[in-house]
């Protein structure tokens, strides 16, 4: 949490295994507070000692917790979706009554409502990875309706955030189907109960994960995150196209809360310095609101704190190729504008394309001068002359250092 502070973050995250806080039973937190959850509450001391909100994946039944406590039971061996589908539901309430804005570990802290976890998300990428609900969408649309309920019991303001779900090409089909109550793709018990469940009603912010360079190679082809964003946008907007509701708000946020290149470290640090500038940029103009950072170097540090720093509020980002004269090479333009006037300051985030050499371009600008701020936190101060800014890019095979390009006032 110290790093994520030092880079100017404002979120951490901790997932919450149920398995691992409720081993034997319901816990009744009235009567003690088992060491795991004393671990937990001093997670969350941590988090508001350091001014960040706190994403809590939870509760987290399968992925790496390996499935529901044996005690809850399972519909199908080896899978995700408890026998007892009530008590999961109420272990989400028990930590929303615990961590969540003026809940009990906030009261006895101090804090009242002005601090705790307001942002769940519902498991760990449910569609299949390790224990998971594979084949069981339906399963997981009613357990994420039912803990959603009892989390805004305890807290409406909470914000539901789900599935969380990977990048594989499977992908889309399994959140159709979590998508679509009448579908009724579930557990044989599921199916049996004959009730229709569906995410979509109750989930507030659409998450996904990507690690673009292992989705890439594992897909067969390119999935960065664009192209996984208007594939799973693609599937909501489907399902909300299909069920009309004016009551219902459209979906506005995704969130990428998993992910970065890849967790194997195939690019150097240098490169993967660079892929973090370029990432982000191109998340947050697809309409991405919140992005990840994750497992990031020394170098990697810097450069999201460079960024951060210079875009604490990246919005609008827009391509803007055809806004600058290029000189030599093949450019990736971006640009930021603080505010509609043409006055107004802007940022420009620009590199050369991966394995097409150097770059050179003219960028119009406002000031008389702007500064050039690179991957690793360097600046410098260049003077315009009528109205441009030259800049050389340095190119890269795989992954060509990005720069900022402030022209603001100072």
């Amino acid at each position: 949490m110290d790093t994520e502070r030092d880079m100017g973050l404002r979120w951490t995250f901790m997932p919450v295994y149920w398995r691992a806080l409720e081993p034997e039973g319901p816990v009744d937190l009235a009567q003690n507070t088992p060491a795991a959850w004393q671990e937990l509450d001093s997670f969350v001391i941590a988090a508001h000692a350091r001014g960040l909100n706190v994403l809590m994946q939870a509760p987290v039944v399968g992925g790496n917790a390996g499935g529901p406590p044996r005690w809850a039971g399972r519909r199908e061996p080896g899978k995700s979706a408890p026998t007892n589908m009530i008590a999961l539901a109420d272990f989400a309430g028990k930590l929303a009554h615990r961590y969540a804005p003026g809940g009990t570990l906030a009261q006895a802290q101090g804090w009242g409502a002005r601090y705790g976890v307001r942002a769940w998300e519902m498991d760990n990428e449910p569609e299949g990875y390790f224990t998971s609900w594979t084949g069981q969408a339906g399963d997981y649309a009613e357990f994420v309706t039912l803990a959603a309920a009892r989390i805004k019991a305890g807290d409406p303001q909470a914000v539901i955030v789900a599935p969380g779900m990977a990048s594989g090409k499977n992908g889309p089909s399994w959140l159709e189907a979590a998508l679509d109550a009448q579908s009724m793709k579930g557990s044989p018990a599921y199916r049996a109960a004959a009730r229709e469940y569906s995410i979509g009603p109750v989930v507030d912010v659409i998450s996904i994960h990507n690690y673009e360079g292992l989705d890439s190679v594992f897909g067969g082809g390119s999935r960065t995150i664009g192209r996984i964003f208007d594939e799973v946008r693609g599937v909501v907007e489907h399902w909300e196209q299909s069920h009309p509701d004016a009551s219902r708000a459209r979906k506005e946020e995704y969130w990428h809360t998993e992910g970065n290149f890849d967790f194997l470290g195939i690019l150097s640090s240098s490169r993967r310095a660079a892929w973090r500038f370029q990432f982000f940029t191109r998340a947050f103009a697809c309409g991405i609101r919140k992005v990840c950072v994750m497992d990031a170097s020394p170098l990697e540090q810097t450069a999201v704190k460079a960024y951060v720093s210079t875009l604490p509020n990246p919005f609008p980002m827009i391509a803007a190729d055809r806004e600058i004269t290029v000189i030599q090479g093949q450019p990736v333009v971006f640009r930021h504008s603080d505010g509609p006037k043409p006055g107004d300051g802007r940022v420009w985030v620009i590199w050369a394309a991966a394995n097409t050499g150097n770059a050179e371009v003219e960028i119009p600008v406002v000031r008389p001068r702007v500064t050039v701020i690179s991957v690793d936190g360097s600046q410098q101060t260049l003077e315009a002359s009528g109205g441009r800014v030259r800049l050389s890019l340095k190119g890269d095979a795989k992954m060509a250092p990005g720069l900022l390009v402030v022209d603001r006032l100072n």
